[in-house]
C-alpha cells in the first residue's frame, strides 16, 4: 500500500561514487619519492662530508701560529710538523728525536731546511735561548712554502 505522503518515498540526493584517479596516486608517489631523495642526499652529505686536506689544515694552523710571539710560535710550528709527519709517515716516524727527526723532516718535505739550514731550530734549538741570528720571517716563509708544496 502506498504511503499517505507522496514525498516519504523519495530518497536523499547522492552523488555517484568517485572513481579513484590514477594521476593523483602517481603524483603522490612522485612527490614522496622526491622528498625521500632530498632527505637521503642531505643525510649522505652530513655523514660523508669530505675531510679537509692535510695541506689546508696545516696552512690554517701555520697562519694561526704566526699571530703568536716568537717562542710560542716555534712551539706551535713544531707541534704542526709532528702532526704532518704523523699523518704522512705514521707514529713511529713522528717519535724520532734529534738528528733523526731532522732527517725525517727533510725526507717528508723533500728539503734540506731542517738538516743544515734555519730549520735546525726544530731539531735541536727549540728550547735553546734565542740568538741574535734568528730570522723568524725567513723561516716562516720557508715553512709556508713547504706546507703549500705538500701534495696532500
Amino acid at each position: 500500500m502506498p504511503p499517505d505522503d507522496p514525498l516519504a518515498g523519495l530518497r536523499a540526493l547522492r552523488l555517484p561514487p568517485e572513481t579513484p584517479s590514477l594521476w593523483s596516486d602517481v603524483g603522490f608517489a612522485v612527490a614522496a619519492g622526491l622528498a625521500l631523495a632530498v632527505l637521503a642526499s642531505l643525510l649522505l652529505r652530513a655523514f660523508f662530508r669530505p675531510k679537509r686536506s692535510l695541506r689546508a689544515s696545516a696552512l690554517e694552523a701555520l697562519e694561526q701560529a704566526k699571530a703568536l710571539p716568537s717562542a710560542e710560535r716555534r712551539a706551535a710550528q713544531a707541534a704542526l710538523l709532528r702532526r704532518v709527519v704523523r699523518t704522512v709517515e705514521g707514529d713511529e716516524a713522528a717519535r724520532a728525536v734529534g738528528l733523526e727527526w731532522g732527517r725525517t723532516l727533510d725526507r717528508v718535505f723533500s728539503t734540506d731546511l731542517f738538516g743544515s739550514r734555519a730549520g735546525r731550530v726544530f731539531v735541536d734549538g727549540l728550547y735553546a735561548p734565542p740568538t741574535a741570528a734568528n730570522n723568524d720571517e725567513a723561516l716562516d716563509r720557508e715553512l709556508d712554502g713547504l706546507i703549500r708544496g705538500m701534495r696532500r
